[in-house]
């Protein structure tokens, strides 16, 4: 038997998730202008950590309104978050706006997701698209993730798979593990790219070093199956049972295949290399990032189906 992937598999749904803004004022703060005056620009950020809102609006409003960019996105940031004041996404997105006509890439960054979320805003993907973009080549990896989708997944989907994987490319090498195992999956599939079970395997283990743990059964099943790869019954259990670990719910299902075709002396090698393993650490979002709009889905038992021998 062999083990089939889908053309379902891990499939990002077109669903808007919440929008999260992490503190990320380190940003503007590290980019105040010193023509103004720091301490009080600073003591707006200290105001911000500690909950206390209203001072940290009083205190940047002044910077704001003399046009300095990063004091803008703060500002954008509070409507946004109802911070200080009522929540108000037409302010926000005015705040924005006017950082990010001074190059704030994390502002270019949040219209992207407001406009995709339609947050106080008609839902655009054109105008997110171009956010996005705008975002992306300040380097945030998201935004160029988010492009990928933007090409890819949806009823207005572009389908320019060429597009999204150069997008999906950039934000793999930005960090992103999640990207990676995207653009694996391009690979492995032969997803708008000509298939290559080499280059899937490639990225696939990126996303793998990572800690990305869906990466880990799509390698396992590539060893069962021999794709990119010599078959290896013993590298697709150990691969399967880090998936498991790793918290892959598609792992436990698949897993008995390989191991029923393990000799005992197989099963034994295997288990000794996998006492000895220590998963890694999830990469942390580089700390340019300040929101979220997509999250890696969870994988589902349903993504892979086993066929019989041939």
């Amino acid at each position: 038997m062999w083990i089939t992937k889908e053309a379902s598999v891990h499939k990002q749904v077109q669903v808007v998730r919440k929008l999260y803004i992490s503190l990320a004022l380190m940003l503007a703060a590290a980019g105040a202008s010193d023509a103004l005056a720091a301490a009080d620009f600073q003591a707006g950020l200290d105001a911000f950590k500690r909950g206390d809102y209203a001072t940290a609006l009083q205190a940047w409003t002044p910077y704001a309104e003399r046009g300095d960019g990063n004091a803008e996105y703060n500002m954008g940031l509070l409507y946004a978050n109802g911070q200080g004041v009522p929540k108000d996404m037409a302010k926000a997105v005015e705040w924005y706006r006017k950082a990010a006509a001074q190059g704030v890439g994390a502002a270019q960054y949040n219209l992207g997701v407001i406009y995709a979320k339609g947050d106080g805003v008609p839902v655009d993907r054109g105008e997110s698209a171009k956010w996005f973009r705008q975002a992306a080549a300040h380097g945030i990896g998201r935004a160029m993730d988010n492009l990928a989708r933007v090409d890819t997944e949806g009823p207005e989907a572009t389908h320019n798979h060429a597009e999204a994987e150069k997008w999906y490319r950039d934000a793999a090498n930005n960090g992103f593990a999640s990207a990676a195992f995207d653009l694996g999956l391009m690979y492995d599939l032969g997803h708008g790219v000509q298939q290559s079970f080499d280059e899937a395997l490639k990225w696939y283990r990126k996303a793998a070093d990572e800690g990305y743990a869906p990466a880990y059964t799509n390698i396992g099943i590539l060893y069962y199956n021999a794709q990119g790869v010599k078959r290896d019954l013993v590298q697709s259990f150990i691969w399967l049972s880090r998936a498991q670990k790793m918290g892959d719910p598609r792992a436990a299902e698949l897993l008995p295949i390989p191991q029923g075709r393990l000799k005992p002396g197989e099963l034994k090698k295997a288990q000794a290399e996998l006492a000895s393993w220590q998963p890694p650490a999830a990469q942390p979002a580089p700390a340019i990032d300040p929101s979220r709009l997509f999250t890696p889905p969870p994988a589902t038992s349903a993504d892979r189906t086993i066929q019989p021998d041939h």
